[in-house]
Order: structure tokens, then sequence, then C-alpha cells
């Protein structure tokens, strides 16, 4: 099993390998739930999981690796949920990705306990490599359909996703005044703006 594996290379895999892996991810979002992530063991989400250690040790090199998993996982589960059908770089697909963006960290924001507050940059920094993957992509398949950008594509990819990740900061943090929608048209005003959408 090689670890950190795409989501396609995971839909290939033997089912067995999912399930054993679902099982402790699931094991690790309920103990998560029940008593934060702060002192979390592998021996708890093992005996939650009903797997030996060496097991756990096949899938994740330790708990920090899981955490990253388990939130990428969140994530991208959050934004399959939000994008449209046939996602691209478009206003309505960056306005959708705006607002996932916005809901998931406000619900860190409100769920992480006190105690778990240090895990919070582990956390930040997978939403933003998920928002850096997923624009990247976008971008390169615009470039494939137009005449091209001016800017290479990695670096349009690490200033929006920077963008949308920062505005989705600020609005988990400060509870920006205003609707959400409205906060999501005004991001999405600046990134379309430099995009020349």
């Amino acid at each position: 099993m090689v670890k950190g594996s795409t989501e396609t290379a995971e839909k290939r895999e033997d089912p067995r390998v999912k399930r054993t892996r679902e099982l402790i991810v699931r094991a690790f979002g309920e103990l998560v739930k029940e008593k934060g992530h702060r002192g979390l063991t592998v021996q708890e989400i093992t005996e939650r999981a009903t797997v030996n250690r060496a097991t756990f040790y096949d899938h994740f090199r330790d708990q920090y690796e899981l955490l990253d998993y388990f939130m990428s996982k969140a994530f991208r589960e959050e934004l399959r949920r939000r994008l449209p059908e046939s996602p691209g770089l478009d206003e309505e697909s960056l306005r959708a990705l705006v607002l996932a963006t916005c809901d998931f960290l406000s619900g860190l924001e409100t769920s992480c306990r006190t105690s778990d507050r240090q895990f919070r940059p582990l956390i930040e920094a997978q939403v933003a490599s998920e928002l850096y993957g997923l624009l990247l992509g976008w971008i390169e398949a615009s470039l494939q359909e137009a005449n091209g950008r001016p800017a290479a594509p990695e670096i349009t990819a690490s200033v929006v996703s920077w963008a949308v990740f920062g505005a989705g900061a600020r609005w988990s943090r400060d509870g920006a005044a205003g609707s959400e929608e409205r906060f999501a048209d005004q991001v999405l005003s600046v990134i379309a703006g430099g995009l020349n959408l």
C-alpha cells in the first residue's frame, strides 16, 4: 500500500484495503468528536477500529498523517457537495469554491476544541493544498481550451488558492459582516477580475 495515494488509485485498490482504511478513519473521526485530537493515541484508534497496530501502520505513518488524510477527505466531500456537476475555471465554480471553503473553515472554528487549536495550522495546510491542486487542474484545463494565460499555471493556482483560502479563513475567524453569499460575491469579483473571467 502506497501512503498518500491519490483518489484515482484508491478506486483501483483492493476493497478489503479500502474497508480497513475506512474503519480506521471512522474510528478516528468518532474519537476526535468525543475527546478531541490532542492526546489521542494510535492504540485508542486501533481499538476502536478493531484492527491491530501493524495494520494501522500499513495505512498511515502516524496519527498526524491520518489527520491529514481525514481532513483532506472531509474537504473533498464538501467540495463535491457544493461544486457544480462539471466544475472548471468559471465564476460559478469559483463562487462555490469560496462558499465551500468559508463553510468548511467556519465549521472547524466552531468544532475544534480549545485543546485542539494547535492542530488548526495542520488542517489549514491540508485545505490550502487541496485548493491548490483543484485550481491547478482547472487552470491547466482552461489553458488547453484557450490561447493561454500570461502567468504560469502553478503561479496562478498558487495566487488564486491563497486568495480563496485567505477569504475563507477571514470569514471563519472574524464572522464577516453581512451574508456569506454577499461576502463570496465580493471575493469572486476580486478573483475573477484578476483572472479576466
